[in-house]
């Protein structure tokens, strides 16, 4: 792999690597970006080219590819600098594919990390005149920021283009190597300082804040998404910030905890957060992912009202912020090994995302509720729940994916115009409700009855399959042989006990897209990034493991093992 220089990934990258890796590669669009992209006046196709290749040579991370089998850590490369491929179509009936399907076909096309550069372009021409742009991104690279640097960029060079004039951009202060170096260079206590942050919150965590409600019978696999925009709740939320003064993200995440609560009966609702790591890490211009969700938990078992509620949400945002610049992976090794000590799952699958979409307009005067297609390529991902605030200039656009097995599509519904109501009943300063109060004003169906789990000696129900005693352990297949052997090359281990989980065997979650790939190569699918970095033991994991077709030549020497 030629690389004109190299480094670690940078900590903001780790979930978008581990996400994209966890579901299977057909549903991997999920997590692109596309845009289409507005042209100036005399804007043609070669200005397009000329405009990328320049800004190709300007940002590394556009010409960045990610080497997974690197030791010991995974490593982004830069490449050189060279024209970006461009796509061309037409819309003249010419027998070529339409735009549509040219554009379908790059849009939902996985990326192949390992070689492929994290954006795409599309021209659309009529009769050999530029008429569109459409642009596809790869996550791991781009994050709300970065697109908007992108963006400035692009608009410059392409108006210098057609204006026949050079272009004039201040030098780029900060690649993403520059700040994966940086990382790289603080000090394993400084790190473990900055984690004790987010070991704290994880031992916070509910097992499973969904418990009461999740049916895994239902419809098995199937999600539902709604969308609802209400102008009003713009001067709602703005308007409870102001008073309370705190930030709008923080009056939305309190909305969102109490709207769970009253949906699950749980008083410790745990979330994931959307949070920058640019103000924490000191790079703020960089053109790379460094936004990821961040577990943490609001407590409502005090039934507070409202107020309360919002100041410990803001607290929460604050800490996230002040201790946002950590590697990713580290945290999820904590819910692990919090789940083995708990003896029980900890499960903390739901992402709150507050997007501020200003100064552009929400299209509505009137409250719309509409429902989307149903996200059955998210719902491979192994969330529960995806919640999006977008705020526009003139409204707010709740958004809400959830799986059958959390949810109902009726519950949605319910939540997202119970939501609303929430925020617009304490736009009154006479308001404070309570999170009982709350959650009769929100008027979800009634609980089921819990059901009766029994725990033995005081103890938590154990994690599935946990390697207690019971007996001599079965002989071990072929699959859980593999699945030892390669968790020991991978993480360059001694022996591994098939009775441990991944993380208390040695195992790095960063390093585990490796492992799922060299089990492919071996001829070996069935786990996930998810499920190996979870708690199960690798005896258990291995059961779930399948025959496929192998891939190269270790597939050769994986039996003899």
């Amino acid at each position: 792999m030629h690389a004109s220089k190299s480094a670690r990934l940078c900590w903001g990258q780790h979930y978008h690597l581990l996400r994209y890796h966890q579901v299977p590669a057909e549903s991997r669009h999920e997590a692109h970006i596309t845009a289409d992209y507005p042209l100036p006046d005399g804007c043609t196709t070669e200005h397009v080219k000329q405009a990328l290749n320049h800004l190709v040579r300007r940002h590394e991370g556009l010409r960045t590819v990610y080497d997974l089998h690197a030791r010991p850590w995974p490593l982004q490369r830069v490449e050189p600098p060279a024209p970006l491929p461009v796509t061309e179509a037409t819309s003249e009936d010419d027998g070529t594919p339409p735009p549509a399907e040219v554009i379908g076909q790059l849009s939902r096309a996985p990326f192949d990390v390992t070689r492929e550069w994290p954006i795409r372009a599309c021209v659309v021409t009529t009769g050999g005149r530029l008429k569109r742009l459409h642009l596809v991104f790869n996550h791991l690279g781009f994050d709300d920021v970065s697109l908007d640097v992108l963006r400035h960029d692009l608009d410059a060079v392409l108006a210098a283009r057609v204006e026949r004039r050079p272009v004039t951009l201040a030098p780029v202060p900060q690649q993403p190597v520059d700040l994966a170096r940086f990382e790289a260079t603080r000090s394993p206590d400084a790190v473990d300082a900055a984690l004790e942050h987010w070991r704290g919150e994880v031992r916070r965590l509910p097992a499973d804040v969904f418990a009461a409600r999740r049916d895994p019978s239902r419809a098995p696999g199937s999600a539902s998404s709604a969308s609802f925009t209400v102008p009003s709740l713009l001067a709602a939320s703005r308007g409870i910030a102001a008073r309370e003064r705190c930030w709008p993200a923080a009056v939305h995440l309190a909305a969102y905890a109490v709207a769970v609560a009253a949906w699950t009966g749980e008083r410790r609702v745990a979330h994931r957060l959307y949070t920058s790591q640019r103000a924490a890490s000191g790079f703020p211009s960089v053109l790379t992912c460094l936004s990821y969700p961040t577990a943490a938990s609001l407590d409502l078992t005090d039934d507070p009202v409202f107020s309360t509620v919002l100041r410990r949400a803001a607290d929460r945002i604050g800490q996230a912020m002040t201790h946002a610049h950590v590697p990713y992976d580290r945290v999820a090794e904590f819910v692990a090994q919090e789940s083995a000590l708990r003896r029980q799952p900890v499960r903390v699958a739901t992402e709150v995302n507050f997007l501020d979409n200003a100064p552009r307009s929400c299209g509505t005067r009137k409250d719309r509720f509409s429902w989307n297609a149903a996200p059955t390529d998210w719902a491979k991902a192994g969330s529960d729940l995806y919640f999006r605030i977008y705020e526009w200039s003139d409204g707010i656009t709740l958004a809400l994916q959830a799986t059958a097995e959390v949810m109902d599509r009726d519950a949605v519904e319910v939540f997202l115009r119970g939501y609303a109501r929430l925020l617009q009943a304490h736009r009154d300063p006479g308001t404070d409700l309570t999170v009982g109060q709350a959650a009769e004003l929100i008027g979800f169906s009634p609980l089921p009855p819990r059901p009766r789990i029994g725990v033995a000696d005081g103890r938590r129900p154990v994690v599935e399959g946990d390697g207690s005693p019971g007996g001599p352990p079965p002989p071990a297949t072929e699959a859980e042989r593999v699945l030892l052997t390669v968790t020991a090359e991978v993480n360059g281990l001694g022996p591994v006990d098939p009775a441990d989980s991944y993380v208390a065997a040695g195992g790095r979650v960063l390093r585990l897209p490796r492992v799922l790939a060299d089990l492919h190569e071996l001829g070996w699918d069935g786990v996930s990034v998810n499920q190996l970095a979870s708690a199960r033991p690798l005896r258990a994991l291995a059961c779930r493991m399948t025959r496929s077709s192998p891939t190269g030549v270790r597939s050769q020497i994986g039996s003899a093992r």
